[in-house]
């Protein structure tokens, strides 16, 4: 889709600059009215010599840039375009305060390709190892509808979301750590409560055989878990998720959630049904229920109504689905997707909660049980040399 560099004033008489994502001038000028603004004017964004996304060289990066990083991240884009700054100029400014090294570098890639007329996405999609592809969508989506500092904010509230979410569980993983090591330490001990009192091979058994492979179970599991974090992995990743008690029923909540607030806001932009669908298809955290959203497009595009296509995907709760066949029929169709937002955010919430629950719950049973593990070794270990003591006292 072509983008159009704009130049508007406000109901204050300040001039504004942007960029948008349309199919043609006129939409940019109904969207921008449609927003209160007064067109001064719009034009084609020249392309020189730019790349389409598919051909764009991905970059990698060591290391990993924690949510936190992120969500200031976005949180500083979102406030310097709600105040009118042009993104070639917001990411320049962030580029010369962000203190991650990756950040400051996709800051840089995004002002370049701003400047050049094109999408912010195209420079993220640049950087799969710190965008996902739905973050990289919702940039796209909303420089569609031209909403881009409201997503800004609702990418770093999702940000913000994880680490709100994982808080606290350094404590039960450190109690499981702790459990590993007491256990690699202390196990040479137990055979040997009345022995010889060989320091020596204590110390060997425990430091030099136990200890190196505790740690290296440990750093096995890490490495496990950023093997399955890599955005290669995001299929199967998908489907483990879905398949999770409790925890599947979070990812989907989520995903339908995401779906239907991305649905209401492009249909609000005026953008039509089956790129509508579309956007809102792409932003979905979850891959298993994105491509089912995008299987259901193919319906819309052959004259399929809203609702029946909403219906056919066999993901949403009956009772939004009267919402949304209602909506089709009254011409409300923004409004009851707003309703629909809500009983989805409501849902995540509850999923959040449960899942959080569940989380700890799972940490501390695995930290129990690893203790219990250590004090049947001690016990059974006490009781044997208890019983050899005595070994040799009747002929």
């Amino acid at each position: 889709m072509p983008i159009f560099r704009y130049e508007v004033t406000d109901a204050h008489g300040t001039t504004l600059s942007g960029a948008m994502d349309a199919p043609d001038e006129p939409t940019v000028r109904c969207r921008l009215a449609q927003r209160g603004y007064t067109v001064v004017r719009v034009v084609p964004a020249s392309h020189p010599s730019r790349p389409v996304l598919w051909q764009y060289r991905t970059t990698h990066f060591r290391g990993r840039v924690g949510p936190a990083d992120q969500a200031v991240f976005f949180r500083q884009l979102a406030s310097l375009l709600r105040a009118g700054i042009a993104p070639f100029r917001a990411t320049s400014e962030l580029a010369q305060r962000t203190t991650s090294h990756a950040l400051r570098h996709v800051a840089e890639e995004m002002r370049s390709t701003s400047e050049r007329g094109g999408s912010l996405a195209d420079a993220m999609a640049r950087y799969p190892d710190l965008f996902a592809p739905h973050i990289i969508a919702t940039v796209q989506a909303a420089q569609t509808g031209g909403f881009l500092d409201i997503a800004c904010d609702e990418i770093a509230q999702e940000y913000e979301y994880e680490l709100a979410f994982y808080k606290g569980m350094w404590l039960p993983r450190a109690l499981v750590i702790q459990s590993v090591l007491a256990i690699s330490v202390a196990q040479p001990l137990f055979p040997t409560l009345f022995p010889d009192n060989d320091l020596r091979h204590y110390l060997l058994l425990a430091f030099v055989r136990n200890v190196p492979i505790a740690l290296a179970l440990i750093a096995a599991v890490r490495w496990v878990w950023r093997r399955v974090q890599a955005p290669a992995m995001a299929g199967r990743r998908a489907e483990w998720a879905l398949g999770l008690p409790v925890f599947g029923d979070l990812a989907r909540q989520r995903s339908l959630a995401a779906f239907v607030r991305m649905l209401r806001r492009l249909y609000a932009a005026g953008i039509l049904p089956v790129q509508a669908w579309e956007g809102a298809a792409a932003v979905v955290p979850n891959a298993v229920i994105r491509e089912r959203l995008v299987d259901v497009r193919q319906e819309l595009e052959q004259g399929v109504p809203l609702h029946e296509a909403y219906h056919n995907t066999g993901l949403f709760a009956s009772e939004t689905e009267h919402l949304i066949a209602t909506g089709v029929m009254s011409g409300e169709v923004i409004e009851m997707l707003d309703r629909i937002a809500e009983y989805y955010q409501r849902n995540v919430e509850r999923a959040t909660d449960a899942a959080r629950f569940w989380m700890y719950r799972l940490a501390f049973s695995l930290f129990l049980a690893l203790s219990g593990l250590l004090l049947v070794l001690m016990l059974r270990s006490y009781f044997d040399s208890v019983f050899r003591f005595t070994e040799g006292w009747v002929d």
